[in-house]
């Protein structure tokens, strides 16, 4: 919400964790939510179990940053390999250059001895939509999280990789409030700090920042008093 003050219910605020700012617990309910519904929402990884998580959108970062915090595996595809070492700090295990190697789901399988993760978290729909399925281990999980993009309103997926991983697709849409007390008590207990990439006070220069930046994390908006 863009503003400095707001009315709501009681019901709809819960407790921010004590170890954060303002600008890092901004960003729990949202992209940090829908992370953790992605991980949790099928029944929670167990630990050493594989997460792949795409792109290195404030969603994905969540995806490692509490993955790693289940104790998972975790495997980052990003078209920006200067992002790599950022990515291993978070707690990325390993980073698939997909610009270089398109075909990144054998890559997956390679790393997990033929096996494929257990969860992918596809952030980006149509686009991706078929080499996370192929990615996915036999009765893997893929999270859905985009159905249409500037280029396509629908998900196909070939029989061949549907066939060869049995996975299941699961819906998300950020998360309800218990997911969100779930989220913060973890964080609270982990210490676990949000990646922020800028804040600002200047509202257009932060748009502007967030469409043409190429931001690693999330950009936040600080209101002063009027």
């Amino acid at each position: 919400m863009l503003t400095e003050y707001a009315l709501l219910g009681e019901q709809a605020a819960v407790a921010v964790p004590e170890h954060l700012s303002w600008a890092e617990a901004a960003t729990l309910p949202c992209a940090a939510l829908t992370a953790w519904t992605s991980l949790t929402g099928g029944g929670k990884p167990l630990p050493g179990r594989t997460v792949v998580t795409l792109g290195t959108g404030s969603v994905s970062l969540f995806a490692v940053q509490l993955a790693r915090l289940l104790g998972c595996q975790v495997i980052v595809t990003t078209s920006r390999a200067g992002n790599a070492d950022r990515l291993k700090e978070l707690g990325a295990d390993h980073v698939i250059d997909y610009t270089a190697t398109p075909d990144w789901s054998r890559r997956v399988r390679e790393l997990t001895g033929g096996q494929g993760a257990d969860l992918v978290v596809d952030t980006a729909g149509p686009a991706t939509i078929d080499q996370s399925v192929r990615a996915a281990a036999l009765y893997g999980e893929v999270v859905v999280l985009i159905t249409r993009d500037a280029t396509s309103d629908r998900l196909e997926i070939f029989h061949e990789a549907y066939a060869s991983s049995l996975a299941t697709l699961r819906r998300v849409f950020v998360g309800h409030r218990t997911d969100l007390e779930d989220l913060c008590a973890a964080v609270s207990a982990h210490g676990l700090r949000p990646v922020i990439d800028r804040a600002f006070t200047d509202v257009q220069a932060a748009y502007r920042h967030f469409r043409e930046g190429s931001p690693f994390g999330k950009v936040v908006i600080e209101l002063g008093p009027a």
